[in-house]
């Protein structure tokens, strides 16, 4: 029986504040039985998931690039039209699509760093009945569940085709139980069958909830996850429906939060989930700061010059009374950051230098799926005012939008990639958009080694499957390269 890659790592994913449980299952004298009535244990164990995705060096020995899933986040969106980097280094390789193939390290990242925290939340979400009454263990069977629905969803996208037309593809392997037996890779209509189901669940399991931070899931969070779902799936009307509830307790921040640099998950109430860094946890040369932060001169960003800037077609869209343009260095250069090139971004600042939080998710993302699912939905109109209530609150001068039809929705989409540049959408949206990458224009501000024009629907837009896995899973069939 061979153990795959997805599951050699065992429970010792848990970091050190979770030490007691480093041998939790099965060497450990905690079995299914007492953490099914043990909240602390299955506390315990979630923990240690939401600290393996903050920390370092748990999925590529070695790798700058490994530092939980604000790294893959950070990785898609430099395989988009709106994001570049001066120099190749860290990350070139998925600005390029090499590391896309089965032979690259970097097909590995994602791969290793969501299946083992799949594994650790199946421990509790076997251990805790679905019938369970007590009010202990409902939140927590709800928090495993949310976070192994969003593991597979983010695996989905990457690893598999986009959802409509192509339900029947070949997707990820679909593990819902801790086991060593590999499996063959399910269809997109059988793994998304399953995500909806877990956010479903979770959605209920966590009504009344109140989390102690925003490090770890509430029934928004999950709300959240299940609107970006249902709008890769098609079910507009049920996307609006959730994105609306979800940012119902968050508000927006005014222009003084948004541009301090999206480094403190406390600041405002717009941060719907991310990670408290400290600087006790930090390897600063692996972190998002560390490569997005162009302003700090020990980082690779700063310090090396591997400055990460805004498309110039992207840059030139956004209105002069948008205070969003503030974040990236105007042609002609800045007086505040004059070493820096133009279009640099400064969105990314963190001023404490090794302790900047990582934020996930923000509640000004759930106006966007909300104002795209509206207007697929028949409910232009509403779109707009949606579309309308955030973007007034960055550009003043902004008027409620008359575009209808494919105009409506390329102008939600393009005011959703200014607003998230750099926080993991535009990817993800180009894909499932069929958007083409088109890098290589006339003018193009990206350099010769990230000059790519890939047409939409390509191969290149889906992960192969790492050839460790291939070597070790002999049910594994790759996709094409």
């Amino acid at each position: 029986m061979k153990k795959i890659l997805i599951l050699t790592m065992s429970l010792l994913i848990l970091t050190s504040c979770e030490k007691d449980f480093l041998d939790a299952q099965p060497e450990s004298t905690i079995n299914d039985e007492q953490l099914a009535t043990s909240a602390a244990a299955s506390q315990s164990i979630i923990a240690g998931i939401y600290s393996a995705l903050r920390s370092y060096g748990l999925s590529v020995a070695g790798s700058h690039e490994d530092y939980g899933h604000k790294s893959i986040l950070a990785a898609t969106d430099l395989m988009g039209n709106d994001e570049l980097m001066t120099k190749s280094s860290w990350y070139g390789s998925f600005y390029n699509y090499l590391g896309r193939q089965q032979t690259n390290s970097r097909s590995k990242l994602a791969w290793t760093i969501y299946y083992p925290q799949i594994k650790t939340a199946n421990v509790v979400i076997k251990a805790i009945p679905a019938d369970t009454d007590d009010e202990a263990l409902k939140p927590l069977r709800g928090q495993a569940l949310a976070l192994r629905g969003y593991f597979y969803f983010m695996l989905a996208r990457m690893y598999g085709p986009t959802y409509v037309g192509n339900e029947t593809k070949l997707c990820v392997p679909l593990y819902t139980e801790v086991t060593l037996d590999g499996k063959a890779r399910a269809t997109v209509s059988e793994v998304y069958t399953q995500i909806e189901a877990d956010l479903k669940e979770s959605v209920t399991l966590l009504d009344g909830f109140t989390r102690a931070n925003k490090d770890g899931l509430d029934q928004s969070v999950a709300q959240a996850f299940l609107a970006d779902v249902y709008l890769e799936m098609g079910k507009y009307s049920d996307a609006a429906t959730l994105a609306h509830a979800a940012r119902q307790n968050y508000s927006l921040l005014n222009e003084t939060d948004w541009n301090t640099g999206f480094y403190d998950i406390t600041t405002g109430n717009e941060t719907m989930w991310g990670a408290t860094i400290t600087s006790a946890q930090s390897t600063f040369v692996a972190s998002f700061f560390g490569h997005f932060d162009n302003t700090n001169d020990s980082g690779y960003a700063g310090g090396l010059g591997i400055y990460k800037n805004i498309d110039k077609n992207l840059y030139n869209s956004i209105s002069a009374t948008d205070y969003r343009k503030k974040a990236f260095v105007a042609p002609g250069g800045s007086t505040t950051y004059p070493s820096l090139p133009e279009y640099a971004n400064t969105k990314f600042r963190d001023p404490t230098i090794d302790s900047g939080d990582y934020i996930y998710m923000r509640s000004a993302a759930m106006y966007y799926i909300e104002a795209e699912a509206l207007a697929k939905s028949g409910q232009e109109p509403q779109a707009r005012q949606v579309l309308y209530d955030i973007t007034v609150t960055r550009d003043p001068a902004y008027v409620l939008s008359t575009n209808t039809g494919t105009a409506l929705i390329n102008e939600i989409i393009l005011q959703k990639r200014i607003e998230l540049w750099g926080e993991g959408y535009a990817w993800f949206d180009m894909k499932r958009l069929g958007v083409a990458l088109t890098r290589d224009y006339v003018g193009s501000n990206h350099p010769a080694f990230g000059k790519l024009n890939i047409p939409a629907g390509s191969n290149s837009f889906i992960f192969q499957v790492p050839q460790a896995e291939i070597d070790a899973n002999p049910l594994i069939v790759q996709s094409a390269l």
